[in-house]
This record gives structure tokens, sequence and C-alpha cells, in this order.
């Protein structure tokens, strides 16, 4: 059985006398926290970042420049955690997070800049399942929805077709479809520029502060960039979704489309993450439940797993920026190791 660590999410503004939510620490109260707890004060670029609604529209919701977020769910370390004895990691950034004890077992430049990917399309799912229906038709407007980038990874859409939310859902984190984040995105907002909007609104309310994306898919732009440990914090907002964490759980999926015609046609999708395709094995005693994969030239090889140990323990490994899929899964056994 997979086993979910649930938690809440508790936010501060300085402004405020009384916390927004119960169960948030006072001042008195931060001892009372390990010091694995996440606890970091935040300053903005700006003084004020905007909250936007899912048409884009700014709401009142915005924060101030000054942020203390409190997960109770959440590991934090403010410094590299790197055991004595430790595998040398030739990826950009890894990190190893023991669920069970709000842990981390290590941590290698998990604050450091880093190009996502499709690791973006965790918060594309994230705000669909937000905001739309998983029972609504999504059509298709454009072969493609438009996308022509060289080598992006396409469902192969056509002009017409419709598709349940729930079936592009699948087709978004199994296949990892640009052409599906970007539908899922216009569903949302109506256009790919009020998406990014609110998908950046989304990152800072959930602690990603160090993130800025351009769009929903990852496909690169310069200023499309994030963390390893927001990456992390998004992952895990992820897993508190029972849908999602059924897709997560999935090894193929056959998807439903019905074209301009009427006529219904089969799309098969297999997954990316090699793991569930049997392309590489896991350390022996460890269990991969499924995650997000990631691979552009200028991001590397990217990925980002929940799984459990024999004793139902649950950990989250994430690599960032590896050379290769050999690297990426060798590393990421590393990690694994650490689990058992």
């Amino acid at each position: 059985m997979i086993l979910f660590k649930k938690g809440m999410a508790c936010l501060l503004c300085v402004f405020l006398v009384v916390p927004l939510f119960t169960g948030c620490a006072s001042e008195d109260d931060k001892h009372k926290y390990p010091a694995s707890f996440f606890y970091r004060d935040y300053e903005a670029d700006t003084a004020y970042v905007p909250a936007y609604s899912a048409s884009g529209a700014e709401t009142d919701h915005g924060s101030v420049s000054s942020i203390e977020f409190l997960y109770e769910d959440i590991v934090f370390e403010d410094k590299d955690i790197i055991p004595a004895g430790s595998y040398d990691f030739t990826c950009t950034s890894a990190a190893c997070y023991d669920i069970e004890h709000t842990a981390m077992l290590f941590s290698k430049d998990i604050f450091e800049k880093v190009y996502p990917a499709s690791t973006t399309k965790l918060l594309t799912a994230l705000i669909a399942v937000k905001y739309l229906d998983l029972d609504s038709v999504i059509t298709i407007e454009e072969d493609n929805c438009g996308i022509t980038t060289w080598g992006a990874q396409l469902c192969g859409f056509l002009a017409g077709d419709e598709l349940t939310v729930r079936d592009m859902l699948y087709c978004l984190l199994i296949y990892s479809g640009n052409d599906a984040a970007l539908a899922l995105a216009l569903s949302v907002s109506g256009s790919e520029k009020e998406f990014v909007k609110l998908i950046n609104s989304e990152a800072k309310r959930i602690g990603a502060i160090d993130t800025h994306f351009t769009n929903p898919h990852g496909l690169h732009d310069p200023d499309h960039y994030t963390t390893a440990y927001d990456i992390y914090l998004i992952f895990n907002e992820c897993l508190k979704d029972p849908f999602l964490k059924q897709i997560f759980t999935t090894r193929s999926y056959t998807a439903s489309v019905t074209g301009k015609d009427g006529e219904i046609r089969s799309l098969f999708m297999e997954p990316t993450n090699l793991y569930y395709a049997g392309i590489y094995e896991p350390p022996a005693g460890m269990t991969v439940y499924g995650g997000k994969t990631g691979v552009t030239n200028a991001a590397g090889n990217c990925l980002i797993i929940y799984s459990e140990n024999s004793s139902g323990k649950g950990f989250i490994t994430e690599i960032f920026n590896a050379s290769s899929k050999d690297v990426l899964y060798g590393e990421m056994n590393e990690l694994l190791k650490m689990c058992r």
C-alpha cells in the first residue's frame, strides 16, 4: 500500500497579527518544531507579489514582501547534507527526502538555478486538477496545439480532437506530451500568457519562490527556471491529490480521442519513466511508485520520484541535469540505496 504523509501548509504575512490558519506557529512556538521542518523567511523581489485567478485576472490576495512559510510535511535544510562516504554525484542537483521522518538524507545544490524541462508539467497538472472538472471535454484548436518546436514530445492531436481532462492529464504525466500541457493551460486560462501568470502565482503560493515559468510544458526558454527544491515542493503538493497519485502509479494508459469526424480512436501511452518501462531497475528492497521525467539539451536529464522501501517507508528522490540517461538512473539508484 502506498503511504503518503499528510500535512498542513500554513502561511503567515508580516502585516497580520493573527495567523491566517489555525495551527501556524507563532514566534514563541518556533522552538517546538525540529530543525528538519521547513521554516524560512523570504524576501520577494518586489514589494507585492500579485495573485491571479484562473482567468488570469489579478486578485487582491497577493502577498507582501516578507512571508514566512511553515509546512509540517516539508523537509528543509538550508545547507547541503552530504554524509561521509557518499557517492560523488556528477549531476547539478540531487536530493533524498525521508517523508516518514521529515528528514533530508542527502542534498547537493538544491537551491541552485536549474532548467526544469518537463518537470514543469507537475505544476501544470496541479493547477489543472484545481480548476478543471476531470470529466469536462477539451477540444483541440490546432494540430499539435500549435507546437512546432523540433523534437518536442507530442501526442499528435489534430484540430477538432476531443478528450476529457482526465485523459489529457494521463497524456501529460505518463507520456509527457507538450501539446497536452498547452491544451490544459488553454482550458484553464484561455491563453498561454494568462496561464503563465497563474502558474507563477501558484508556485509562490506553495513556497516555490525561486521558480519562474514562461510556459506550461518546459520546452526550453532561458527565462524558464526553477530549483530542485522548488520542484520537490511542487511534487509534494501533487502527492496530496488522489487522482494525481493514481496517475503516478500507472505504468501505461490508453486515452480515448474523438476526432472532428466523430470517429473514436485509441491513443496508447508508454511511460517516459524508464523504471516503469523496464529499462532500468531500482535497487533491491526499493519500489518506485512514479514521478516525473524531464529532458532538454539545456536541462539535461531530470527525474523526481516517490518510492517506498521494504518497510513501507516513503521517500522522494530527485536528480537534475544529469549528462545522460545512464547517469540519471545510475545516480538515482545511489539515492535510493540511502532509503533501504
